[in-house]
């Protein structure tokens, strides 16, 4: 059995990661911090590393949250629509019932 090790580089820090699974998702966020990294340091040179993290890191929580925000609003609609469509189903039926049409 071998065991899965996978090195990541982000502020010149190393992370291992020893799980496949988390190792993959980790290398699909940490290209994006890195990205994200990288065009901050690239439009202001004179911020340092935490500072440029810290940025980095409020840009992506605020992309979430409007993200998140947005799902929240598309599932609330959803749900109403399917409240809609479900009482329209119940009607439809009982009217069939009525008419003696199971």
């Amino acid at each position: 059995m071998s065991t899965f090790s996978k090195e990541f580089t982000i502020l010149g820090q190393k992370v291992v990661i020893q799980d496949q699974a988390e190792a993959d998702l980790a290398g699909v966020a940490l290209k994006v911090v890195n990205e994200r990294i990288s065009a901050i340091q690239s439009a202001k040179p004179l911020l340092g590393p935490n500072q440029v993290a810290v940025l980095a890191l409020l840009e992506l929580a605020g992309n979430l949250v409007r993200d998140r925000k947005s799902i929240d609003t598309y599932r609330e609609e959803l749900d109403r629509k399917c409240t809609i469509l479900m009482a329209e189903v119940s009607n439809f039926r009982e009217a069939g019932a009525r008419r003696g049409n199971p």
